[in-house]
């Protein structure tokens, strides 16, 4: 099964890296851009990276915390996550399994609290960064559109929807029952993913430290976005940042070829598109992102002693540990 959802996953990033090959072969001119990058831009690219990486872990930090209810030393933290997202650029999910097997040596976290944790800060990102853009576009421009769609009109529609799927999952749960030992195990740690992340919803000070947080994350995104787009020539406003910011955190919820290569520079493009910037600037704006992230992310981990992780990754991949 395994082995036919890899060869799935290949033969579509090779769609869709074929048609954004014969797309940039048919307008030939809209890659010449690449060639005229402006360097100022880029360091300040590379000097705001940083601030997504301490914002992004200190807020991961507070959730699982809460959910743990535990101390976590903010640099020793850090080190963990930089790592984690180092390995998961080199191995699928390799860095999430570390830092679940990271946390339980060394503060007794067990998985499911990790995977709380983890599934908490995911939904709340989601939930916030579209809820945000829905405030942006209402104030500003009411009238954007996305094609044929309202920006507000289906921002509005898919924040309830997001906003009721864990309570409305923990119901679903509560009322399944098994005498199978593995999927009644199965059945107890989803149950306790969702009550965790249902429970932390009401502790006002966790939510307002989560949305501060949240709120520098995405005032930081939208202005790197702003200068990506501006390193092609392409001048957007506050409204469409904030919804490509939101469609962007939308799409990672679903993973279909590794790290979404493809798939990801097809959506932005057609978005771009959509919203009357132009497919290549989105495709070339989406590449330009992982191109920075994935260095930057190699030099972190690679400081941070990623490469004698790589080659003693089945310390963090044993069966024992996981289970």
């Amino acid at each position: 099964m395994k082995k036919f959802k890899n060869i799935f996953r290949v033969i579509i990033a090779t769609i869709c890296l074929a048609y954004l090959a014969r797309f940039f072969y048919q307008n030939k001119d809209t890659i010449k851009v690449v060639f005229t990058l402006d360097a100022k831009l880029l360091t300040v690219i590379l000097i705001l990276q940083p601030v997504f990486y301490l914002l992004q872990s200190w807020r991961f930090r507070v959730v699982m915390q809460k959910c743990a209810n535990i101390k976590l030393p903010f640099w020793p933290w850090l080190k963990i996550y930089i790592l984690a997202r180092f390995l998961n650029t080199v191995f699928s999910q390799a860095g999430n399994v570390y830092r679940s097997l990271k946390l339980k040596r060394d503060y007794g976290v067990s998985h499911t609290k990790y995977i709380g944790g983890h599934t908490s800060m995911a939904w709340l990102d989601l939930l916030m960064n579209l809820s945000m853009a829905l405030i942006v576009v209402l104030f500003v421009r009411p009238d954007f559109t996305i094609g044929r769609f309202t920006a507000w009109k289906l921002l509005a529609t898919l924040i309830p929807a997001i906003a009721a799927a864990p309570p409305l999952v923990e119901i679903f749960i509560r009322k399944l029952s098994f005498r199978n030992k593995k999927l009644l195990w199965v059945h107890q740690r989803l149950h306790e993913v969702v009550t965790t992340t249902a429970n932390n919803l009401k502790s006002p000070g966790y939510l307002l430290k989560i949305f501060l947080i949240g709120t520098l994350l995405f005032i930081r995104t939208c202005i790197v976005f702003y200068i990506f787009f501006l390193c092609f020539g392409v001048k957007v406003d506050l409204p469409t940042l904030a919804v490509f910011y939101a469609m962007f955190k939308l799409s990672s919820f679903v993973t279909i070829t590794p790290g979404n290569i493809g798939i990801q520079e097809l959506v932005w493009g057609i978005l771009s598109e959509s919203m009357g910037i132009g497919m290549a600037q989105g495709v070339l704006v989406s590449a330009l992102i992982r191109v920075v992230g994935t260095c930057f992310i190699f030099i972190l981990g690679t400081t941070c002693g990623g490469l004698d992780l790589v080659r003693h990754r089945k310390e963090y991949t044993s069966s024992k540990e996981v289970s």
